[in-house]
């Protein structure tokens, strides 16, 4: 009845945080290097003690910062910004891939996992620097 799911309840709440209600998130990389035309994979690994798909969002920091992607697993929410249409995969540990890249994807990446159960989020970010040296570097479609 009706006590055992509040007992049920406390009990997870005893165990310490950063245990269950937490995202945990891993950057094998920060540093990533592409080239013009080519592709970057932005890495993340992330534990979730939760069930539920997780919230990614992928964020450029410019001047302020731009959402690149949100996602809800892998389904992208919402319509991607004309510059990352056909450019863009989220995979399930809320790893990005960028195809086709320009010079103007080079920067700072923050990404945020977030998943309902959890109170904090797991959080990091990735550097992309992108060489102009291929030879179609200026070919603007």
């Amino acid at each position: 009845g009706w006590g055992t799911v509040k007992f049920v309840e406390t009990s997870l709440l005893c165990f310490p945080l950063g245990g269950v209600l937490a995202v945990n998130m891993t950057i094998p990389n920060t540093l990533i290097r592409g080239s013009v035309g080519g592709e970057a994979l932005l890495s993340v690994r992330y534990m979730s003690f939760s069930l539920d798909l997780p919230v990614i969002k992928w964020q450029l920091k410019k001047e302020k910062s731009v959402t690149v992607v949100q996602s809800i697993g892998t389904d992208i929410i919402g319509t991607l910004r004309p510059e990352y249409r056909d450019r863009i995969l989220v995979f399930e540990n809320g790893t990005l891939l960028l195809h086709n890249l320009r010079l103007s994807d080079d920067g700072i990446y923050d990404v945020e996992i977030s998943i309902t159960d959890d109170i904090f989020t797991g959080e990091g970010s990735i550097t992309l620097t992108v060489d102009g040296r291929s030879t179609n570097s200026f070919v603007r479609l």
